[in-house]
């Protein structure tokens, strides 16, 4: 049988209007957004960290403190999004909360895009970010989705590669301004280490400095807390980016068991240290795109 063209027409143009849509969705350069809203965090603050010079049951106070405020700006409304508050998160920071409240911001704004669902358990997932005693205490590394984010070692990328949001590049020769970075300060990955997670923003024009956002101890305007660091690329023994493109994946997070909420490497790291060989594969980190 030969269709008429109307008919063609009436049958395949909302399936071309749904693909374009998809299209546009899949395609949008997420790094933009995430360098986007950098500009809706607070700025500078008080880089949080732990306390010598109090007595030894306050020591931590500081870094709880951090905790408790990001779990006050991370609420569920009434439709289930997330909402994101981040004057509730502006005195007190360090790079993992900092970047954290970063990304559910960008995420807060992709579910009122229709990008990333608008789940009700999903935004609690999120907004659930563990009791502050045992975030500062370790006991919740690689446990639930700011327990992958806030852990030592490869966190973000960890959280990346097993809900497929994006690649994780290992090295700087292909960052991207808008990727997540952690870098490695020490060859130590897991036990004994020294890391910092922040926002890739550029390079200098030597390329012998790179420029980064996240909650640091000391910001280019010699304040501290949230802001932008020159940071040499001679300092950096790893690093590890992670790129934001595929964020519809996170619904998949509501298809693992409790057990699968869990990440064994990022647990055990902590006790028995990590190569980076064993890393690179963990986190299914490329060299080059």
């Amino acid at each position: 049988m030969i269709y008429p063209l109307a008919v063609i027409r009436r049958c395949f143009l909302p399936l071309i209007v749904v693909f374009v849509i998809f299209s546009t969705a899949f395609s949008e350069d997420f790094n933009e957004l995430v360098v986007e809203k950098i500009a809706k965090m607070p700025a500078a603050g008080v880089y949080a960290s732990y306390r010598k010079d109090l007595p030894d049951g306050q020591r931590f106070s500081d870094l709880q403190e951090t905790v408790g405020d990001l779990s006050a700006s991370l609420k569920v409304a009434q439709g289930g999004k997330l909402t994101v508050n981040p004057g509730s998160a502006d005195k007190l920071s360090f790079c993992s909360s900092a970047t954290y409240l970063l990304f559910c911001e960008v995420i807060s704004e992709l579910q009122k895009r229709g990008i990333v669902p608008s789940n009700r358990n999903l935004s609690r997932e999120l907004a659930d970010v563990g009791e502050k005693e045992e975030v500062i205490a370790g006991k919740m590394d690689g446990v639930g989705i700011f327990g992958h984010w806030n852990a030592d070692g490869p966190g973000t990328a960890m959280l990346f590669h097993r809900l497929g949001l994006g690649a994780n590049l290992y090295g700087l020769q292909n960052a991207k301004p808008g990727d997540f970075l952690k870098i490695f300060w020490n060859e130590n990955i897991g036990l004994g280490e020294r890391g910092h997670l922040v926002v890739y923003l550029g390079r200098n024009e030597s390329g012998d400095a790179i420029q980064v956002w996240s909650s640091n101890m000391k910001n280019s305007d010699g304040s501290s807390g949230y802001g932008t660091m020159w940071v040499e690329t001679s300092r950096i023994r790893r690093a590890v980016l992670s790129r934001l493109q595929h964020p519809e994946n996170l619904v998949r997070w509501l298809g693992f068991s409790e057990r699968e909420k869990t990440s064994d490497y990022l647990v055990r790291i902590r006790e028995t240290g990590s190569s980076g060989a064993e890393m690179k594969q963990a986190v299914r980190a490329l060299d080059s795109l």
